[in-house]
């Protein structure tokens, strides 16, 4: 019987890709329009693991730079430097 202190385990991670500016700039435009037009829009960041979840962005915090993205089941606080998409829910 061989115990499980005696394996070792690495985590394996990817690297995350690249956003670029011109992407940053588009994702911005989306997240401020959510905010004054009050649409829904679908977020992927990389959090512990590469999360994606969809709302409306409610307030956005200049000092930490993130934005709350609310939905009926769940408030969420997404940092813009971990953002990987931001597209509009139609």
């Amino acid at each position: 019987m061989t115990l499980l202190y005696e394996h070792h385990y690495e985590e394996v991670v990817a690297p995350l890709p690249q956003v670029g500016p011109d992407s940053l700039a588009e994702m911005n435009i989306i997240i401020y329009d959510s905010v004054r037009k009050d649409y829904a829009i679908n977020v992927s960041w990389h959090e512990d693991c590469i999360r994606r979840e969809w709302g409306v962005v409610k307030d956005i915090d200049q000092d930490d730079r993130k934005f709350k993205l609310v939905r009926v089941d769940g408030v969420w606080w997404v940092p813009i430097e971990k953002m990987l998409q931001v597209e509009r829910v139609y």
